[in-house]
């Protein structure tokens, strides 16, 4: 019987010893797996950095925003007037309030102006055509004004919105009725433009001897931030 309980206990040693290995075997093998898989891990890591790096430093502004950044329309820019759309296209929203050089102020009249500019696919800003909308607005003495048009404008020639040498951009509509002049300062935009008569980029001053035509609206001064 003693010896039989030697033999029972050398089993359930030798029980106890395989389950033991077997756990340590088990504990061994997640431990080399970890290991592997931090190993794996880092690596990948190692082999991304480079070109996740590169990629990040390739990221170029869309071509909508360097078109907004042209010298034009910095100045409406600051005061929140320019925005950049998908597809490249840029839209510029003011308000021509001013009709007369008197201080600058605005009328009891205005001329709520949209222009989404569309450019060529290509490099550069060369404008393509103007989708330009007006509504009036304000006090009309003379009766109820003319109701919201949107017409098409274009450039007098070839115009590259990102050559730093352009100092003003001149659009017509087809028919050359109406036009649209901006400079770095301002803009004008004229709804009544007479066949030949030029387009003056300053404000009348109701002096006489003064050309009747033609004087366009512009921004009052109040609406800019410099």
């Amino acid at each position: 019987m003693p010896a039989r309980r030697g033999c029972t206990g050398w089993a359930a040693r030798g029980r106890s010893w395989r389950f033991a290995s077997n756990q340590a075997g088990l504990v061994l093998d997640m431990t080399v797996g970890m290991s592997l898989t931090r190993a794996l891990c880092s690596l990948v890591l190692l082999l991304c950095l480079p070109n996740c790096a590169s990629r990040a430093v390739d990221v170029k502004p869309s071509s909508s925003s360097d078109c907004a950044k042209a010298s034009l329309f910095e100045r409406f820019a600051r005061g929140g007037m320019v925005e950049s759309l998908e597809g490249g296209d840029v839209r510029l929203s003011v308000m021509a309030d001013v009709h007369s050089a008197d201080c600058g102020t605005p009328d009891c009249y205005f001329t709520r102006l949209q222009a989404v500019f569309r450019f060529e696919a290509g490099r550069g800003c060369r404008l393509r055509e103007v989708d330009v909308f007006t509504e009036d607005g304000g006090c009309n003495v003379g009766g109820a004004f003319d109701p919201p048009k949107q017409e098409l404008f274009f450039a007098d020639g070839a115009a590259d919105l990102s050559a730093p040498t352009l100092g003003q951009l001149t659009l017509r509509t087809r028919q050359g009725d109406r036009a649209l002049v901006l400079v770095p300062r301002n803009l004008f935009f004229f709804a009544d433009v007479k066949p030949g008569a030029p387009l003056h980029t300053s404000l009348p001053s109701g002096e006489e001897g003064e050309d009747a035509c033609c004087w366009g609206a512009s921004v009052a001064e109040s609406h800019f931030r410099d």
